[in-house]
C-alpha cells in the first residue's frame, strides 16, 4: 500500500476554500468577530477619549500593553476606568496596561478588584498587574494572595513576582506553593531556575 504524502498547509487551505460550508462558516465567524470588536471599541470610547485628552494617541488600552514607552499620566486614568462596566476584553486590556512597576500607587485598588473579579480573563490581567506592582512593602499581602486557593489558577501569574524578592519569606512561600495542586509545576520550575542560576532574586 502506497503511503500518502503529507498535505501542505497551502493544499489544505485550497481544499477548505473549495468547500462552500467551510467558507460560509468562516465568513460568519469573521462577521461575528468584527461585530464584537466594533462593540468593544464603542464601549471603550470614554476611556480612549480621556487618554487622548491626556496626550496619548491610542485606540485602546491594549495599545499600552508591551510598549517600551512609559505612560505615567495614563495610569490614574486607567485605574479610574478599571471598575467600570466594560466588556471583559476591555477590562482585561485596562488591567494588563497597568502591569508596570509605576502602578504601585494603585496596589490596594488592584487587590480589591482582583478579589472581587468574576471573569477569569480579567482576573488574569489583574494578577499580572499585581505582580508588576508588587514591592517589598507588600510582600506579606502578595504571599497571602498567592496562597489563597479560592483565586484558582490566576495565582500562577503571581509566582514570578515572589521570585524577585530576597526575603526568606518569599523563598519559603515558593517552596510551600510547590505543594499547591494549581501551582506546583510552575513553583518548582521557578525554584529550580533560581537554584540553577545560583542567584538570589532582587527585591525591587
Amino acid at each position: 500500500m502506497t503511503k500518502r504524502e503529507p498535505i501542505t498547509a497551502a493544499e489544505l487551505m485550497a481544499q477548505l476554500s473549495s468547500d462552500p460550508d467551510w467558507v460560509a462558516k468562516r465568513e460568519r465567524e469573521e462577521k461575528e468577530r468584527n461585530a464584537r470588536e466594533a462593540e468593544h471599541r464603542a464601549a471603550e470610547r470614554p476611556l480612549v477619549e480621556e487618554l487622548r485628552a491626556a496626550g496619548y494617541k491610542v485606540d485602546s488600552a491594549w495599545d499600552f500593553v508591551n510598549t517600551k514607552d512609559a505612560y505615567p499620566k495614563a495610569l490614574p486614568i486607567l485605574l479610574n476606568h478599571l471598575g467600570r462596566a466594560y466588556p471583559a476584553p476591555v477590562r482585561e486590556g485596562i488591567a494588563r496596561a497597568m502591569a508596570v512597576p509605576q502602578s504601585r500607587f494603585a496596589w490596594h485598588d488592584l487587590l480589591r478588584h482582583y478579589r472581587n473579579e468574576k471573569s477569569d480573563r480579567v482576573k488574569d490581567g489583574l494578577a499580572v498587574a499585581i505582580a508588576a506592582a508588587a514591592h517589598s512593602g507588600v510582600l506579606d499581602e502578595l504571599i497571602a494572595l498567592a496562597k489563597d486557593q479560592k483565586h484558582g489558577t490566576s495565582r500562577l501569574l503571581l509566582l514570578r513576582a515572589l521570585a524577585r524578592f530576597t526575603d526568606s519569606k518569599a523563598r519559603a512561600a515558593l517552596m510551600e506553593l510547590g505543594a499547591d495542586p494549581d501551582l506546583s509545576e510552575e513553583a518548582q520550575v521557578i525554584l529550580k531556575k533560581l537554584e540553577r542560576e545560583g542567584r538570589r532574586p532582587s527585591n525591587k
